[in-house]
């Protein structure tokens, strides 16, 4: 095998790992896996499987992890690239008792990370945030490469000896069509989000949104598409819904492929990315590349790293927490003509995954170039 993914927090069929790295690779020739908990049997895309099982807990995963060494190791890949900070010991492991070339895929500053999950007590998560960089950082001096999701996360690698590839979280927009067929709305307008579910990623916020809207007679509703984090409370979340009688205009579809992500996109008319700041002020997340290329105006609270990608006449930025200028802004949204055409040719052009995977070939190409075993 030329190369074997590696993940224990991520779904086996995460959008950037699935979606965009392994099936970039296997289209371009590469004999690529997922070695994940949950994965399907066989094949998807050109891109083998391999099941690691059940792991219902974050304990369960940790204790998982001397098994991911183990068949990582038996699979014999010339590459082997792992995707969260957690297999770290493997990946030194792996460097330690095979002729594989290891890469260390960094999706977030973790650091600031650990500050931001409730589960994790202060006192320890303080600590933490001091230990993970530098543990991190010791770590990847011994990597043959790593790959970063934006600049910003990329800066204080560079210095550490590896190459570093930045290979931004963009939409991988080959395969993807104007949606033929509409996901039928019950109200006149519809807001929509992308992504993981929690107060960070702003939750409540939208749904403060909603209710400032319902209440100006904005006929409108929201669709919440991605899956619950492991920390969020979804009794509170339902009876903040019920105390401001919002069943009726709010949906949460959960986690979708893909295709069907887009098709609810093509439907939306104002997609939202009401974040917390200080969390995302290094982080690009990909939802606001989707939107755009689905044809949709955004509502954003201010990201620091996205700025200078995001167009002023597509994307209106709001104060964090102050739901009536959100709500002024969507009411400005919903009432201008965006020209969907440049949208979508915006992204096809510049911000794309097929630009960005060019740059994880000819990565992977040079790995396997520089150890003739590696071709094997």
């Amino acid at each position: 095998m030329d190369a074997v993914h590696l993940t224990t927090a991520h779904k086996s069929t995460d959008t950037r790992i699935f979606d965009k790295e392994a099936t970039s690779l296997a289209d371009a020739g590469f004999d690529v896996g997922i070695l994940a908990h949950d994965a399907p049997e066989g094949e998807r895309n050109g891109v083998q499987f391999t099941d690691l099982g059940s792991a219902p807990s974050r304990t369960d995963r940790w204790w998982s992890i001397p098994k991911v060494a183990r068949i990582a190791k038996q699979l014999d890949a010339s590459v082997y690239h792992f995707h969260d900070p957690e297999l770290i010991p493997v990946g030194l492991y792996l460097t330690e008792t095979t002729d594989g070339a290891v890469v260390y895929d960094v999706h977030e500053d973790y650091s600031h990370v650990v500050t931001t999950r409730e589960w994790i007590p202060n006192t320890v998560s303080e600590p933490l945030s001091y230990v993970i960089p530098k543990v991190e950082r010791a770590a990847a001096k011994r990597f043959d490469a790593i790959v970063a999701v934006s600049d910003w996360i990329a800066a204080p690698l560079r210095k550490l000896g590896p190459p570093v590839t930045v290979a931004h979280n963009f939409p991988r927009t080959e395969t993807l069509q104007p949606a033929t067929e509409r996901i039928e709305r019950e109200q006149t307008h519809v807001l929509c989000y992308v992504g993981g579910i929690q107060e960070l990623r702003g939750i409540y916020r939208m749904l403060d949104l909603l209710r400032v809207l319902r209440n100006r007679g904005v006929d409108v509703e929201l669709w919440v598409l991605g899956a619950w984090s492991p920390d969020e409370n979804h009794a509170q979340v339902a009876q903040f819904v019920q105390q401001h009688e919002l069943e009726d205009y709010v949906q949460f579809p959960g986690y979708l492929d893909y295709e069907k992500m887009f098709q609810y996109l093509h439907s939306a008319d104002v997609g939202i990315a009401l974040l917390d700041t200080n969390h995302y002020k290094r982080g690009v997340p990909t939802k606001f590349f989707e939107y755009l290329y689905a044809g949709l105006p955004i509502v954003t609270t201010p990201v620091d790293a996205v700025s200078k990608f995001m167009p002023e006449e597509f994307c209106q930025v709001v104060s964090q927490g102050d739901a009536e200028t959100a709500a002024d802004a969507v009411e400005a949204a919903l009432q201008e003509d965006h020209n969907a055409s440049e949208m979508r040719a915006l992204v096809g052009e510049k911000y794309s995954w097929e630009h960005e995977s060019a740059k994880i070939i000819n990565l992977y190409d040079h790995l396997l170039d520089e150890n003739p075993r590696k071709q094997a």
